[in-house]
């Protein structure tokens, strides 16, 4: 149940840069995008709590990698660390997390 948790708050904190670029940047792109993410990532953590561990993780592994790659790619682009570092490093902690559950199974 823990790795659930995790989802929901990396989910939090996805919704909540998105929020903060739309009202910083007025990026509708990165709110859109950020509401995908946080709704993939919710459903993977309630996959986890309700007993359906390989989509949960699957969801929230397929989220991470994703985040790491387009922020990665952005941050290379931009130069500029935020959103990219803190996003990148939640992201491969989601990751991390993910991988040891799915080790342990």
């Amino acid at each position: 149940m823990g790795t659930a948790y995790v989802y929901f708050a990396y989910a939090a904190f996805v919704l909540a840069g998105g929020a903060m670029g739309y009202v910083k940047a007025k990026s509708t792109p990165s709110l859109m995008a950020a509401v995908a993410f946080a709704i993939l990532i919710a459903a993977g953590g309630v996959l986890l709590a309700h007993g359906h561990p390989r989509s949960g993780l699957a969801l929230g592994t397929v989220s991470a990698l994703a985040l790491i790659g387009f922020f990665i790619l952005r941050y290379l682009k931009t130069r500029k660390a935020m959103p990219a570092i803190p996003m990148i490093a939640l992201s491969v902690i989601a990751l991390a997390l993910s991988l040891l559950r799915l080790v342990q199974k």
